[in-house]
């Protein structure tokens, strides 16, 4: 079996054919996944309409429009997003992404009535102050400009303008503007604007689920998720120990991996850190060249998982769960196999 499955994916990783999935990849992601996920949840009214704080927009700049439709009144919407801020309630969003960087973000589950006020020309403070020493400091933070109670917020960042269906539920849109120029928005479209989506929408189902009460991910499949992402790192330790050459390696990911379990508290963003920069390592070590191309189909379907995933954190783990069991089956039947039959099975 060892050797078709090599041959297998001796062929899977040609270059060329490596190369060609990989520009494809490109192609569905400019003409169908960026244009959908720029205003992503919006109906195309929602996208056009006047919106409150279209005004501090020049007329005509370009700009998207992303929504949700939250089963809760706009009252108790607003409760959740006026605390939104690193030093306050977190961004409801992926932590374990946000805190790679060392942000030191944790969100809330609660509504703290101290975090309800908010006045115009407040800081709202996108990760620590001191985040490496304070070299980022004038972009980890922005200002409120346009507040009205209930309704409207900006810059948190973005503007959030909460739209009552009823009475017992909401439309909450999030508008900001893209770069006026071609090169911009190309540069955006290469590097931001994923980055920003796969945070936002994480960020619009955060509040959500808190806001109905309703989590996205069941208890149970949390957990299962959280064992998912150990055994996965307990795996590539013990991959790294049981290569010799690999073994003085294995500094690399647990240097990526300590700043930040110490600067956050962070566990799942401190696992992240080691699981992507060891594999990264441990697949160079181990395959030398020939490493790049798995590792490009690699980043690539870690990439869309990232886009289409609701919950990318829990996708990860189930894989990381399937992968174990799947392990375990085929450790079982090789041990079960009868002696002197490994040959004929090959």
């Amino acid at each position: 079996m060892a050797p078709r499955l090599q041959s297998i994916a001796g062929k899977l990783f040609q270059p060329r054919l490596v190369v060609a999935i990989f520009i494809v990849a490109w192609a569905v992601y400019f003409t169908g996944l960026h244009p959908w996920f720029m205003n992503w949840g919006a109906a195309p009214s929602e996208q056009q309409m006047a919106l409150p704080g279209d005004e501090l927009l020049p007329d005509g700049s370009p700009r998207f429009t992303r929504a949700i439709t939250i089963h809760a009144p706009a009252s108790t919407v607003w409760k959740w997003v006026v605390q939104i801020g690193q030093d306050r309630a977190g961004f409801y969003s992926n932590t374990w992404l946000e805190n790679l960087t060392g942000a030191n973000i944790h969100n809330a589950d609660v509504i703290h009535p101290e975090w309800q006020q908010r006045s115009l020309g407040d800081r709202v403070l996108l990760a620590r102050p001191d985040l490496w020493g304070g070299a980022f400091a004038q972009v980890t933070q922005t200002r409120i400009v346009a507040l009205e109670p209930e309704r409207l917020i900006a810059n948190i960042p973005g503007r959030f303008v909460l739209q009552p269906i009823g009475g017992e539920s909401c439309r909450l849109l999030v508008r900001e503007a893209v770069p006026s120029t071609f090169v911009g928005r190309t540069i955006n479209a290469l590097a931001w604007d994923p980055m920003h989506f796969v945070m936002q929408q994480r960020m619009l189902r955060g509040i959500k689920e808190r806001a109905e009460g309703r989590p996205l991910v069941s208890r149970s499949l949390m957990v299962a998720t959280q064992i998912g992402w150990m055994l996965a790192g307990a795996s590539l330790l013990a991959l790294f120990l049981a290569r010799r050459r690999a073994r003085p390696w294995v500094l690399l990911p647990a240097l990526a991996a300590l700043p930040i379990l110490r600067s956050t508290s962070d566990w799942d963003a401190a696992l992240a850190g080691f699981l992507a920069v060891g594999i990264t390592v441990l697949g160079g070590v181990t395959l030398g060249r020939r490493w790049w191309a798995p590792y490009l189909l690699l980043a690539t379907a870690v990439a869309l998982t990232l886009l289409l995933a609701g919950d990318a954190y829990t996708v990860f783990g189930s894989v990381f769960d399937l992968a174990f069991v799947a392990d375990l089956l085929r450790a079982s039947r090789f041990r079960d196999r009868p002696a002197g039959t490994g040959r004929a099975a090959n």
